[in-house]
């Protein structure tokens, strides 16, 4: 009878010591709880944070740069690019959102969207002029020395969005108008891979670590294109709806978790989305409907696989935000409003934010 119990002892104790372990393995598991929405605002910057229950808490992260475009990560720091600064890079640790370094010189008008490549360089694009005689170039980024002039070998109409750099092993691909062109991070030397017959909309990664070209439609089809390693081309994909335009300002966007495209159509608000897999087009969903009368952003969560649409309610009014969630089977999630001014950017982190 004793060893009876003590068997059965031992196997709770081996059963719970199981679970234990599941349990740290589960809770290791990178689950992204942690939201910041990014508000473009002409006289500061300032992020608000989306708990997992997506409530809003703004200006968890306040400063005096103004006209904020973008932010990004790399290696567990974000990046944030002012226009106007006084500083032009603000480099944030995730997990507090302390201030660790500022980049305060720049050679060049209005930095926008960067791409590290290194803890201390990267690229980022600048414009310059006005109306339809505005530029869109590019420049070297050092943490130390700070933004320097326009590079050559990239035209005046690099893309401006978050799609348009690409970190690519020792490559990082850029949009130029029609052009797919590479910048080598060793040799600092720039060349063409790529000439499509229309505007790249936007340079992705999918979860399968393929690399997709989007265009646009103007004389020849929307489309998407698959790269081969060396960056010749796979496939095409023609968009054969004709009402998809899939223009430049379509805020085009996948995460590299993913194997789904999302954008704006700029013309209806209608958000439609690729699947890389399938190789198939569908409308995705109608944020009009849900109050959302100008879309900014267009993200999908890397683990849930909602769908997180950002924008105003109302065209003239940017304190009038508001954010529609969507589940992946295009059902409506959950509605959150107040979300900051003018929301531009959209970061899902998986690092726990200790917001106090």
């Amino acid at each position: 009878m004793r060893n009876l119990y003590s068997k059965i002892i031992l196997l709770c104790i081996i059963t719970l010591a199981a679970c234990s372990k599941e349990t740290n393995l589960l809770e290791e598991t990178p689950i992204f709880d942690t939201t910041f929405i990014l508000s473009l605002e002409s006289d500061n910057t300032s992020l608000t944070y989306l708990n997992k229950d997506k409530y809003p808490t703004l200006n968890v992260y306040s400063s005096a740069n103004s006209e904020t475009t973008s932010f990004s990560e790399f290696n567990n720091k974000l990046y944030l690019v002012s226009q106007n600064g006084p500083s032009f890079i603000s480099i944030l640790d995730l997990e507090t959102l302390s201030l660790e370094n500022t980049v305060t010189t720049s050679k060049v008008g209005s930095p926008s969207y960067l791409q590290m490549y290194s803890d201390t360089d990267g690229l980022v694009i600048n414009t310059s002029g006005r109306g339809r005689r505005k530029k869109y170039n590019l420049s070297t980024v050092n943490t130390v020395t700070g933004i320097g002039e326009s590079i050559t070998g990239t035209s005046n109409a690099v893309l401006f969005n978050n799609a348009a750099l690409l970190l690519d092993g020792e490559n990082v691909l850029i949009a130029d108008g029609k052009e797919l062109k590479s910048f080598d991070i060793n040799t600092k030397t720039i060349k063409t891979l790529l000439t499509f017959s229309e505007n790249i909309s936007g340079v992705l990664r999918n979860n399968e670590n393929n690399i997709w070209v989007a265009t646009e439609k103007r004389t020849a089809l929307a489309a998407f294109t698959k790269l081969k390693n060396d960056y010749t081309i796979s496939e095409t994909v023609e968009i054969t709806n004709e009402t998809i335009n899939l223009f430049k300002n379509s805020i085009l966007n996948m995460n590299s978790n993913s194997e789904t495209a999302y954008w704006s159509e700029s013309a209806s608000g209608k958000i439609y989305r690729f699947n890389t897999t399938t190789k198939t087009v569908e409308e995705f969903a109608s944020p009009i409907n849900n109050s959302v009368a100008l879309n900014t952003v267009v993200k999908e969560h890397p683990v849930t696989k909602q769908v997180y649409v950002a924008g105003l309610e109302d065209f003239f009014n940017p304190d009038n935000s508001i954010l529609a969630i969507y589940n992946n089977d295009k059902s409506f999630a959950k509605e959150v409003k107040s979300i900051g001014v003018s929301p531009i950017d959209i970061y899902f982190s998986n690092k726990v934010f200790f917001n106090n």
